[in-house]
């Protein structure tokens, strides 16, 4: 065999990276982003402080479980802005006005696209 396919069989014969294997959990971890985005967008536009915490909390923990999978998979870089995210939202949970709740969901958010535009433009590096 030549050497041109012999480099061609040892790369299809690699192992996947880790983000692609099966168990890594890689597409819950986006999907998580996604539905973390959502939860973000329509806590920041409640009216109720109440609510508005309570929203903080679950966004928080959501967060923390995309952390995690991130992580798991490799995606160390992305699972710091999203942990980064999730500590913005532990923060707007315990939020005193309306308006700083608003201004940690906002900054949790600018952390969340910074995770996603991470995993847009390099992968899980």
């Amino acid at each position: 065999m030549r050497p041109a396919c012999l480099a061609l069989l040892a790369l299809l014969a690699a192992l996947p990276a880790q983000a692609q294997r099966s168990r890594c959990g890689f597409g819950l971890g986006l999907e998580g982003l996604r539905t973390a985005d959502r939860m973000l967008a329509e806590a920041a536009a409640s009216s109720s402080l109440t609510a508005g915490r309570e929203a903080a909390g679950a966004i928080a923990a959501r967060l923390h479980e995309v952390a995690g999978r991130l992580s798991g998979c490799g995606c160390h870089q992305a699972a710091d802005h999203a942990a980064e995210a999730a500590g913005l939202a532990d923060q707007a949970g315990n939020e005193a006005g309306i308006a700083r709740l608003r201004r940690s969901l906002d900054r949790a958010r600018f952390s969340l696209t910074l995770a996603r535009e991470r995993l847009d433009r390099a992968g899980c590096s």
